[in-house]
């Protein structure tokens, strides 16, 4: 598809792409069952969403040590890792539903925080197999592994749920489980990242190999990594924000549970398909540009859902939705990978997937309350204000950047 990819290391994207995929039918799963069957075990309904809430705040908490850990041992063995917690994960869930103990299966949803933290950090490792010219499309690429996901975890999960009848949802964890014990097999034909093979003989020497690297609180200051950060942070924040309170939106407005799951899927889909083309439209157009065309999809996402509650409202603000996350999401992690140094990066890196999943959290919790109280049009006006953030954020830096340059 790519020049790039003709050379040998580069099939490591290629590896990833499938271990994506894995862990998103892993990740798609979880969520769509966590709460259900946290509701079915729990003695209060009030506490269904807790086993849910923990995989998030362990998520939080783990991306951080993931990110160092890698920086100290390597890409593959935090991957393994994160795999294999993820394997005993999904057995303690599906043993907590076929005993029925509410209590193991919070411990077991907890667990699963670190196999998701590991795998934030396939994208990066994507974009370090390939020079850097290349880091965008590769970003990119890697996220396909959701479409896949996506078209393959409906059907499957209704077919090990229906298997593993009497023990609702047993079946599913048991998916989940054989889902993280094959992402391991890519992971393993994956060729060492951070090799003297991976790297040109320029990041070998010169002051990228020598440097210790920056503090953190030198790097923060850095006006590219604060835009990097803040669209991360807002595309995951909108995005988990109104697709959490969307089908509880639709709930209230008379449609079945069938039509908004179609409307999510709709929205999944529109979150990875464009990664066919988002890395080529950065190379071509540059990263502001695309980061920026991503914020006005978000504002067209938002104004589309204030304009009515008809499924198509729903529909095709799901889907711009989606678009904007890529955009956001891809644009915000190639970014990334350019304002830090080898030396820094398991800082960086771990510093910004903390940021972005504990207000992903904190988003994914106040939706439903906001939604309750003050409404469906209350969820996208918030929205709109944490967008208005992102986009001054971005337009400032372009614009000290022009005046910058035309300064020379």
């Amino acid at each position: 598809m790519y020049g790039v990819m003709r050379e040998e290391k580069s099939k490591n994207v290629w590896y990833l792409i499938v271990a994506q995929a894995f862990f998103l039918s892993s990740s798609m799963t979880n969520v769509s069952f966590a709460g259900l069957a946290g509701k079915m075990l729990a003695a209060d309904p009030k506490l269904a969403t807790v086993p849910l809430s923990l995989v998030i705040v362990s998520t939080a908490l783990t991306t951080g040590p993931f990110s160092m850990l890698m920086q100290h041992k390597s890409r593959r063995f935090g991957f393994m890792l994160g795999s294999m917690l993820g394997i005993l994960s999904a057995a303690v869930c599906a043993y907590a539903v076929r005993i029925g103990s509410f209590d193991l299966f919070c411990v077991g949803t907890f667990l699963m925080g670190p196999y998701f933290a590991s795998a934030q950090y396939y994208r990066f490792a994507a974009s370090e197999s390939v020079p850097k010219t290349h880091a965008a499309r590769a970003i990119s690429l890697v996220l396909l592994g959701g479409l896949i996901a996506a078209l393959m975890v409906p059907t499957a999960n209704a077919w090990f749920n229906e298997h593993f009848m009497p023990y609702t949802f047993m079946g599913v964890y048991i998916f989940v489980g054989i889902m993280a014990a094959l992402s391991i097999v890519p992971i393993l034909l994956m060729a060492p990242i951070g090799s003297p093979a991976h790297y040109t003989p320029e990041d070998a020497s010169g002051e990228e190999g020598q440097k210790k690297g920056r503090p953190l609180s030198e790097i923060v200051k850095d006006r590219t990594f604060l835009v990097a950060v803040t669209n991360g942070i807002a595309g995951y924040a909108m995005m988990t924000f109104v697709m959490t309170a969307t089908p509880l939106a639709m709930e209230a407005c008379g449609f079945g549970s069938l039509t908004s799951s179609h409307v999510i899927q709709g929205h999944v889909i529109a979150m990875f398909l464009p990664s066919l083309f988002t890395g080529q439209l950065i190379a071509r157009f540059g990263v502001m540009k695309i980061l920026l065309v991503g914020q006005a999809c978000f504002a067209l996402a938002f104004i589309t859902a204030l304009s009515g509650i008809e499924v198509q409202q729903f529909s095709i603000a799901l889907v711009l939705l989606g678009v904007g996350w890529n955009f956001c999401f891809v644009g915000g992690s190639h970014l990334l990978t350019t304002v830090h140094t080898e030396a820094e990066k398991g800082r960086v890196q771990g510093l910004n997937e903390f940021i972005v999943f504990a207000v992903s959290a904190a988003g994914s919790l106040a939706s439903g309350f906001i939604l309750n109280e003050f409404g469906w049009t209350v969820v996208n006006q918030v929205t709109f204000a944490i967008l208005a953030v992102a986009a001054a954020v971005t337009v400032i830096h372009v614009l000290k950047t022009r005046n910058t340059v035309e300064s020379l």
